[in-house]
């Protein structure tokens, strides 16, 4: 098992501002960015999903947050991991095809917000 080393300069004030704006900024401008992007596809989704009301955008939060902090710590495998999960308990919702090709594109969306946002902060 590899250990976590976090490097002394990460402890640094201005350093520690750095990833905070990191993480804000995965938050909600991330959601922001990727519901204006999603738009134009969200009245081809059927009414009523089963859905709890913002669910998905608290998903994201903390994929995006999970994510992030494994960028950071430079556990790339982890980031892996936590789209396998998010893949493997969302694979019944394929049956529905936009919805699947929806979730999908914000996945993807949320997966390279957040990886420019890491690599950066770096």
């Amino acid at each position: 098992m590899n250990e976590i080393i976090i490097p002394a300069t990460a402890l640094q004030p201005i350093n520690g501002l750095i990833i905070l704006a990191a993480y804000l900024l995965v938050l909600a401008p991330a959601s922001w960015l990727i519901r204006r992007v999603l738009r134009q596809w969200i009245d081809q989704l059927p009414a009523n999903s089963g859905s709890l009301v913002k669910a998905g955008a608290m998903i994201g939060y903390l994929e995006r947050s999970l994510m992030l902090t494994f960028i950071l710590l430079n556990e790339f495998t982890a980031v892996g991991f936590v789209l396998a999960l998010k893949a493997a308990y969302r694979f019944k919702d394929t049956a529905e095809h936009p919805q699947a090709e929806y979730m999908l594109m914000g996945t993807f969306l949320s997966l390279t917000i957040t990886l420019a946002v890491g690599l950066i902060t770096r």
